[in-house]
């Protein structure tokens, strides 16, 4: 139901054209451009005639939206997050995202989110089970389609690498296991540019992608402006309860993993945003789940229902104002 309002109002109030930066011609030499990886590349090549339509495209980028609110939805409860299963985090979610124009069309961020946050399920699974070399190679191979699709989060290895070492005790070759499996699909990945005579062009594009930094003072000040109100709520319940009293140890777990990622997300949409608020998605994913948690501990309910009315509320006051150009 939200979805169908949030984008109800976008068609009504805002209504802009999707910005399509495809291929022109199945070239080995242009599949990279700047972050966005030659996945992306390839599927608005081969989906041109259908993204180009805003209507279509506003339906697939909502499909995926929901998608990616289904797997943090999951992650959460078969995590057992919460003290109750709750679809307030899939809910806010698709709040938050729906806070800037750039979330209504197919984007490499949203679309390489669906990975990363396949990588996130695999991770915790591990970091609770600590006993399957699957699950390992899996968030490298995960981790590394997701950069295929948007190249930064190809950083996000090092989270995972950082979560093994302060949360996991593993042994030291699941280490190597995962860097393995996300080694294994870029090369793959690079085998067709080989034997194509651009083996050295997809390394140096694929690079050039990974330290991409663009740093722009008035687009992220708009940013914060717009994503103000839940960054200052996510702050205040990542920093209370640091000792995790009453929490059960895999809620602490997910609690600082998804503290890393709120960290990994801020400086995903400050040096790599590349302009765009879809940037921000891996930066709202850690929001959703930090004002949940504050939604649902919050004594009186109609104070909770008010806040997230209220959130509602700010979000599409953030759209129609468009403070973030």
């Amino acid at each position: 139901m939200i979805l169908i309002i949030t984008r109800v109002f976008f068609f009504i109030f805002i209504n802009t054209t999707p910005e399509l930066n495809g291929i022109s011609s199945l070239d080995f030499d242009n599949l990279f451009q700047n972050s966005t990886g030659p996945i992306y590349n390839l599927l608005q090549f081969v989906l041109g005639f259908v993204l180009e339509n805003k209507y279509l495209n506003a339906f697939i980028t909502a499909v995926i939206l929901l998608w990616n609110a289904s797997l943090l939805n999951m992650l959460l409860i078969r995590n057992s997050a919460f003290e109750e299963n709750t679809y307030i985090p899939a809910a806010l979610y698709v709040i938050l995202m729906s806070s800037g124009a750039d979330n209504y069309y197919l984007s490499s961020q949203l679309l390489g989110g669906s990975f990363l946050l396949w990588s996130l399920i695999f991770l915790q699974i591990h970091l609770r089970y600590k006993n399957s070399d699957e699950k390992v190679l899996s968030i490298g191979c995960s981790l590394a389609i997701a950069s295929l699709i948007f190249i930064p989060y190809g950083w996000y290895l090092l989270m995972a690498l950082i979560l093994f070492l302060f949360y996991s005790g593993t042994v030291a070759r699941r280490y190597l296991l995962a860097t393995w499996g996300f080694a294994m699909v870029i090369i793959i990945s690079w085998l067709p540019f080989l034997f194509s005579s651009y083996g050295s062009l997809f390394w140096n594009d694929y690079l050039s992608g990974l330290i991409f930094f663009q740093f722009e003072n008035e687009f992220l000040i708009n940013l914060g402006i717009t994503l103000s109100v839940p960054i200052l709520l996510g702050l205040k319940v990542s920093s209370t309860n640091l000792a995790g009293m009453g929490m059960t140890n895999i809620q602490i777990t997910m609690k600082r993993v998804f503290t890393w990622l709120g960290l990994f997300g801020i400086l995903t949409a400050l040096f790599q945003s590349n302009l765009n608020t879809a940037a921000s998605g891996v930066l709202i994913i850690s929001l959703s789940y930090f004002l949940t948690d504050h939604l649902l501990n919050t004594r009186k309910k109609w104070i909770a229902e008010l806040t997230f009315a209220g959130l509602t509320l700010i979000m599409l006051a953030m759209l129609y104002l468009n403070p973030v150009y």
